[in-house]
């Protein structure tokens, strides 16, 4: 087995140089700063998850197909997105769902010098402080550096707020406070986002002031929230970081623009929720960016150029869409209109999961 001081294959020299560098600014300046200045790329475990938000992309939900990817592969993944030289991470779903197949990715990860920076979570297996520490503990034995944890009225219907509020403060104690990615919000302020979740019209205001992006589940369940206008007149809104962007969404297919890039389980490359790129295990992530996102197919070329509008109406043409009259954001009506175009295209429109 492989030590921390061994010299690793050559075939992982260029990811372990990338995260190297990576390394070193997380040190520097911590972990939610770093990813907010290199951005990220992820590994999606599993689309099965312990809850179902009702603001999740990806309609995440433990009924979902029992699929989790492999630790072999994963990590093999891991070395693709190292290559990038972003912040990387581990998420889903939920990957604590899979703790074994979980500890065992990051047991091979480690002795390849690929672990991830951190891992994502929603907290929901943090009943009691052993777990908690046990599992940190492994994470910071295996090389990863810190934890993403997800609180706010979304996740606060499912997972009670005290899992979130011990899984901060022992991240805290194992990782430091500058590697734990997560609400600064007062232990009082997480445990009202369960009353928010509770309270219609406290969620139906929450929504309006912090719409999340219409796909996914969130278009199905919140999107009712907001106030509709025609789709000549959909107000500007934020991209996945940065301020209101154009009508079209050239910035969501730029190789060093996009937020985030993932591979899920079945080997999509993605960076916008349910278009895929291409497939992992035939070309490496960074030749596909390398080549150019917006011509990866046909759906990111209209995107680009005409945004969601010009794909609806490419729907329309060729295969009788009916154009709503009436959207709340422009990624609302792009999900409608892949929804409608996936029995057509599902090689590039995809996985099912984000579209059932």
């Amino acid at each position: 087995m492989a030590g921390a001081a061994d010299k690793p294959p050559a075939c992982f020299s260029e990811p372990l140089m990338q995260r190297d560098v990576v390394d070193q600014r997380i040190r520097q300046i911590g972990l939610a700063k770093a990813g907010r200045e290199m951005k990220v790329a992820a590994i999606l475990f599993t689309y099965r998850c312990t809850i179902s938000c009702r603001h999740c992309l990806f309609a995440c939900t433990r009924a979902r197909p029992d699929v989790v990817m492999d630790p072999h592969r994963c990590v093999r993944y891991l070395g693709q997105l190292h290559e990038l030289g972003r912040v990387v991470h581990v998420a889903g779903g939920e990957p604590m769902l899979y703790w074994d197949v979980l500890a065992e990715t990051l047991q091979l990860a480690d002795e390849r010098h690929l672990s991830p920076h951190f891992i994502e979570t929603n907290c929901s297996f943090a009943k009691d402080d052993a777990v908690v520490r046990q599992r940190f503990g492994y994470f910071k034995q295996r090389g990863v550096l810190g934890v993403l944890l997800s609180a706010d009225p979304y996740h606060q219907q499912s997972v009670p707020p005290g899992n979130f509020i011990r899984a901060r403060r022992i991240a805290r104690q194992v990782f430091g406070q500058e590697n734990v990615w997560a609400t600064d919000a007062s232990d009082e302020q997480v445990r009202d986002y369960a009353e928010i979740a509770r309270d219609e019209a406290r969620l139906s205001e929450y929504v309006r002031t912090s719409p999340p992006m219409f796909v996914g589940r969130a278009c199905a369940e919140l999107a009712r929230f907001v106030e509709p206008a025609p789709i000549d007149q959909i107000p500007p809104m934020r991209a996945w970081t940065g301020g209101p962007r154009p009508r079209h969404c050239a910035a969501e297919f730029d190789a060093d623009e996009i937020w985030e890039v993932h591979v899920d389980p079945y080997d999509n490359v993605q960076t916008n929720c349910g278009v895929i790129l291409g497939k992992a295990d035939r070309v490496a992530v960074r030749e596909l960016m390398a080549r150019g996102l917006r011509e990866a197919n046909f759906v990111t070329g209209i995107l680009s150029q005409e945004g969601p509008w010009g794909l609806a109406e490419f729907a329309r043409r060729e295969h009788g869409f009916q154009v709503p009259e009436t959207a709340r954001q422009k990624c609302e009506l792009c999900y409608l209109t892949r929804r409608f175009l996936r029995p057509h295209y599902g090689e590039v429109l995809g996985p099912a999961e984000i579209y059932e």
